[in-house]
């Protein structure tokens, strides 16, 4: 075999290699971009299912801390004064 036939089959080899490395390529951004359609269509419904717990986390916790204020005797305030007043009396930390 001559240099130039071997030169010639090395360049085939290579355009084959080219095109099939380039339709793996455009195949797996096909791919690609499905995954990312598909993912985009499932993420919205969790978001919003998050959002509304949130939401309703949120209520929730504002209902019961005004109950929770609303329900507490003043004389805890009081009862937390004298605690206080006690502890810098004796020179106490806790």
């Amino acid at each position: 075999m001559e240099l130039a036939s071997i030169r010639d089959i090395a360049v085939v080899l290579l355009a084959t290699v080219m095109l099939v490395t380039t339709m793996v390529l455009v195949i797996t951004g096909l791919f690609v971009w499905r995954l990312i359609a598909a993912i985009r269509e499932d993420i919205g419904p969790i978001l919003g299912a998050v959002r509304d717990t949130a939401d309703t986390v949120r209520e929730t916790v504002d209902a019961v801390g005004d109950t929770v204020k609303e329900s507490a005797p003043p004389s805890a305030g009081i009862v937390r004064l004298a605690q206080t007043l006690f502890r810098v009396a004796t020179g106490r930390k806790e």
